[in-house]
Formats: structure tokens, sequence, C-alpha cells
């Protein structure tokens, strides 16, 4: 990302961010690589590991197992690759991805349900990518595993969730 304007304090992170030193652990493929499929995979959100060692952002169905459901952090591996852009988020088809099945991690609030507080269940909807705090697990929204750490959360804010009982 290109620095166009200068704040005093710097961000809190950016999703996709580890956001404690607490234990981490990466899924294995059995085909032995993790690579983003056709459509690329989004930083910072969850995602699906197929059995052919690609990785899914918007699978379109629930992942069976569930146990095949991971998140991806961002170590600098997605590319910005449209014209003039500041920032990208996609990694590209092909590409090797980070993908966790334990962390602590800061994540964008793409909805909320409720007034979500410490505690609240992290639902992802497994037809849009989007991370859903607070709401009941039903139709598209399956549970992560996750919870949240941050006190609060309001839709767009960069907030901490674990699975390490933080």
């Amino acid at each position: 990302m290109f620095q166009n304007q200068v704040y005093i304090n710097p961000a809190q992170a950016v999703p996709g961010d580890f956001a404690s030193t607490n234990p981490a652990v990466f899924k294995l493929s059995g085909a032995g690589k993790c690579v983003a499929d056709t459509s690329g995979v989004s930083v910072g959100r969850f995602a699906v590991l197929n059995t052919t060692g690609t990785v899914t952002s918007i699978p379109g169905a629930a992942p069976s197992p569930i146990q095949r459901l991971g998140f991806v952090n961002r170590v600098n591996n997605a590319q910005i690759v449209t014209f003039l852009a500041e920032s990208g988020y996609t990694i590209q088809p092909g590409q090797p991805v980070s993908l966790f099945g334990t962390g602590d991690w800061f994540v964008n609030a793409d909805a909320i349900t409720g007034s979500p507080t410490r505690g609240a269940t992290i639902a992802w909807d497994f037809t849009t990518g989007l991370i859903n705090i607070g709401a009941a697990i039903a139709g598209n929204l399956i549970d992560t595993g996750y919870k949240l750490v941050s006190e609060s959360a309001a839709v767009g804010q960069t907030v901490i969730i674990s699975n390490t009982g933080a």
C-alpha cells in the first residue's frame, strides 16, 4: 500500500495480521501443497482446503468436513494486479497460501448481529466469504470455532478473534 496520509498514531493492525504470539497452527495438505485455486484467495478471511491442495475463499457450499476450514494469514503474499491500485488482498491462482487452523487474528467485521461483546460467535458465510459476528448459525452461516476477543464490534471495524482461548 502506498502512503497517502499521515496519522499521529500507527494503525492497530491490518486484517489477516497475527493478534498475539499465542500458538498458531498451519493446516496441512495431504496433497503436499497449499495454493490458491483458480479464483484466488482473499487475505484476512476464512477459506477451505480442498483435497487437491487448493484453497478456496468462497466455496459456494458448506465445507465437508468442517475441519478443512482455516484462516488466511497476511504474510505479504497477495499481489497488486489491478492497474494503478494501491493495495491488493487477493492471493493469485497457483500462489502459496498460509492457511491456519488455530490462532489469534485481526479481521474486519463484515456483518454484525445484535450488539456483540467479548465471546460472541464468529460465523462465516460460505457463499460470500463474509465474516459475521454474533449471528445465529443457520442457512449459509457456519460456526468457525472462533470467538470475539475485542470488547465490542461494529460493521467495518477491525477486531480480534481467537480459537486459542485468549
